[in-house]
């Protein structure tokens, strides 16, 4: 009789076990749907604050109007010039790789939607100066940096590059800046004399 009341009371206590069991499991299922996923709104949170934060500009991408500051600095007068517009449209939207793989010759320094600061050293004058050089001939020419990034054409003198000392070749060959029209022909003076 002792054998059929404790396997009855071992079964008992099983039955409870398996009991408390499925109630935890309803527990932790319950709670489980409770729990915020992301994209999903919140029972307790109102639809239309989800809506003003879908709507609401992002942190890491050019908004509308941005500014682009472009810093040049130029390595062979050590001049910089400053380039404040306005971003062009393209950019509105775009992350900061996004960005960077647009203008790959610029190092970009700051970023924000409101701002992008970038800056670049190209080696050659800056738009203040005349650079005297070769052509692809060898005659003497006068060229000016007219876009900010480029050297453009300006006049063509009638000296060629060999009737010159060798090592004012060799200096011409680099470019050689002034500052006005009067010290570029004063220095012309002096090296063909």
């Amino acid at each position: 009789m002792n054998n059929k009341h404790s396997a009855g009371s071992q079964n008992s206590h099983k039955l409870l076990a398996a009991l408390m069991m499925a109630v935890a499991l309803v527990i932790v299922a319950g709670l489980t749907l409770l729990l915020p996923r992301p994209g999903r709104v919140q029972q307790n949170q109102p639809v239309q604050e989800n809506a003003e934060q879908a709507n609401a500009p992002r942190e890491d991408v050019v908004a509308q109007n941005a500014i682009l500051y472009q810093t040049l600095t130029y390595t062979r007068c050590e001049h910089e010039i400053v380039r404040r517009v306005t971003a062009p449209t393209e950019l509105y939207g775009k992350d900061l790789p996004e960005v960077q793989g647009m203008y790959g010759e610029w190092q970009i320094t700051e970023f924000s939607p409101a701002e992008i600061h970038m800056e670049q050293k190209p080696d050659i004058f800056c738009p203040d100066h005349l650079v005297l050089m070769p052509d692809a001939t060898g005659l003497l020419c006068v060229f000016q940096n007219k876009y900010g990034d480029a050297l453009a054409l300006v006049s063509e003198l009638d000296i060629h590059l060999n009737t010159l000392p060798a090592a004012v070749q060799e200096e011409l060959m680099e470019g050689v800046g002034f500052s006005t029209e009067e010290e570029l022909e004063q220095w012309l003076e002096s090296v063909e004399s």
